[in-house]
């Protein structure tokens, strides 16, 4: 006579797949320790790879404006220095997010299309003076370093495109965001000595 094994004892068979072998849950564990090790090491490495100041990442928004379409739009806040007023909510801005966007500017533009300026961002700290060749509004400049705080401002003058010889700005210091306003405009914004700006989002205009 042929003697089956233990396990194939009525009901064996059934226990045996019901209760898995504590080696199952052993690997079981392992592999989920791996996938969780796993994607902590990718969320460290894509966080290493991201600017340090991610709220300078510039939202694009969107114009709707003939001849400003490339443009992005931000909406922006600012934090009043002393002696000025914060404005009560944010304001939407131009936004030139690119080197070709920046060099272009508000050229050839006879108004500021309902935003309340043009914000030049750049992708690390810069000291590239400002040139407004071929800009025929009376715009007034501030510019902010890479954690968003007031650096410096002037006054610019128009300098339409038949002028032989348009001054060049400079900020005097490194920044890494600058806004153009119209003329004396700034202080109304609450930008001055103190202050600071921040983009807030993508807006519309």
């Amino acid at each position: 006579m042929v003697r089956r094994p233990p396990e194939w004892e009525h009901g064996a068979v059934l226990s045996t797949f019901r209760d898995p072998p504590d080696w199952l849950f052993a690997r079981t564990r392992l592999a989920a320790w791996i996938v969780l090790a796993l994607g902590i090491f990718a969320f460290l490495i894509v966080g290493a790879n991201r600017p340090a100041n991610p709220h300078l990442l510039p939202p694009k928004g969107l114009v709707t404006n003939p001849g400003l379409t490339e443009f992005g739009a931000t909406s922006f806040t600012v934090s009043a220095g002393p002696g000025l007023s914060t404005p009560a909510r944010p304001l939407c801005a131009l936004l030139a997010y690119t080197a070709a966007l920046r060099g272009r500017g508000l050229i050839d533009q006879r108004s500021l299309h309902r935003f309340a300026g043009m914000i030049f961002a750049y992708p690390g700290p810069s000291t590239t003076p400002i040139s407004d060749k071929g800009v025929l509004l009376a715009l007034s400049i501030a510019w902010f370093d890479g954690r968003g705080r007031f650096v410096g401002s002037l006054n610019l003058a128009p300098c339409p495109p038949s002028s032989q010889f348009c001054p060049t700005y400079d900020a005097g210091r490194s920044f890494q965001l600058a806004i153009e306003v119209p003329r004396s405009k700034l202080s109304s914004l609450g930008i001055g000595p103190g202050s600071t700006l921040q983009l807030a989002g993508p807006c519309s205009g």
